[in-house]
């Protein structure tokens, strides 16, 4: 009955296509799933039932981006697929409540709301993950030309590679045409795949920001990037901006973070740029990279110069991983600006 009456509720509540003001917030499209995390008590035995801790919550690349920048005061949309079933209620609900709007959301009532199973080890390091997205392939080009009116009107758009690759083409190509930014984060390597298509076809599309990970930065360009070859990572974002890549933004683990850029942004100058990650006790490590994309976005979206909405990333990232969960509660504008001036105090 709950469950029923929730869902009524949703699925009647006033829709954003009946209300054609000027949106101007961040628009995000991507996956949203319930994550399941399981970690030992001590050593990570493989072919063994390990004594632990799971914990479950609602996550998705692109909810998780958007959860953290509704909690730091960014108008947010999110346009995504759940399942109608308890977990797709879930999702819902708790996204909503922290501040993101999710009336375009799809209710999908041909499959499940995606789950996220990861295997962390002892410190809190992903060792194994199986992900079951099927429903995102619901995030069609159809669908996305019925929200266009979202799109142009938002003063940007994130985009993560969950979603299917023509649907990614449909996205970069219309805000190229109404000069909207669009940031992309690839995913993981099999799904940074669907990027190749967009930077290499005979159309020349712009991307503004890209957050690759190193061996996403690799499968991307197509160079072999060596582990702790600097030199491999400059060359290879230099590709991805000779592709249509203005700002690319290398995310490096515990390292940090590498930033090229021609100085397209805001008009500045030309950045190269390696920024050492921000200091924070490692609980769990997921949703890390999703904070840092947030950071960056709230940084973007206040008007801040790339190196410093990059720093907001780290920090942001920082203050995540020392958290059990993939998106802390507690974090505001204040909790994170609070840590900027730690870091730079010390």
């Amino acid at each position: 009955m709950v469950l029923t009456r929730t869902r009524e509720e949703i699925l009647s509540s006033p829709k954003l296509n009946n209300n054609r003001g000027r949106f101007g917030g961040v628009l995000v499209i991507g996956g949203a799933n319930i994550d399941l995390r399981g970690r030992p008590g001590e050593v990570l035995e493989r072919h063994a039932s390990n004594p632990g801790r799971i914990n479950i919550g609602s996550g998705g690349v692109g909810r998780n981006i958007a959860h953290n920048l509704a909690l730091l005061n960014v108008p947010v949309t999110l346009l995504s697929a759940v399942g109608d079933d308890g977990e797709g209620i879930r999702i819902l609900e708790e996204t909503g409540k922290a501040g993101v709007k999710m009336e375009q959301m799809i209710i999908s009532g041909e499959h499940p709301t995606g789950i996220y199973l990861a295997i962390l080890d002892s410190a809190g390091e992903m060792e194994v993950a199986v992900s079951d997205m099927q429903i995102l392939e619901e995030i069609t080009v159809e669908y996305l030309r019925s929200k266009a009116y979202l799109i142009k009107e938002s003063k940007m758009v994130v985009v993560d590679t969950n979603i299917p690759e023509e649907s990614i083409g449909y996205v970069v190509e219309l805000c190229n045409k109404v000069k909207v930014p669009v940031l992309i984060d690839p995913v993981s390597v099999e799904k940074a795949k669907k990027l190749k298509k967009v930077l290499n076809g005979s159309r020349r599309w712009t991307i503004d920001y890209m957050t690759p990970s190193r061996d996403e930065l690799g499968s991307i360009s197509g160079i072999k990037i060596d582990d702790d070859q600097d030199i491999d990572v400059v060359r290879a974002a230099e590709e991805l901006r000779r592709k249509g890549v203005k700002n690319v933004i290398v995310t490096l683990g515990e390292r940090g973070i590498y930033v090229s850029s021609a100085g397209d942004y805001g008009g500045g100058e030309r950045l190269d740029k390696f920024i050492k990650s921000y200091k924070g006790e490692v609980v769990d490590v997921t949703g890390a990279g999703d904070a840092l994309v947030a950071g960056l976005v709230y940084g973007v979206f206040l008007g801040y110069p790339l190196e410093m909405a990059a720093r907001f990333g780290l920090a942001t990232a920082a203050l995540t991983i020392s958290s059990k969960e993939a998106v802390r509660r507690d974090l505001r504008e204040g909790l994170l600006r609070s840590r900027i001036k730690e870091e730079d105090n010390e």
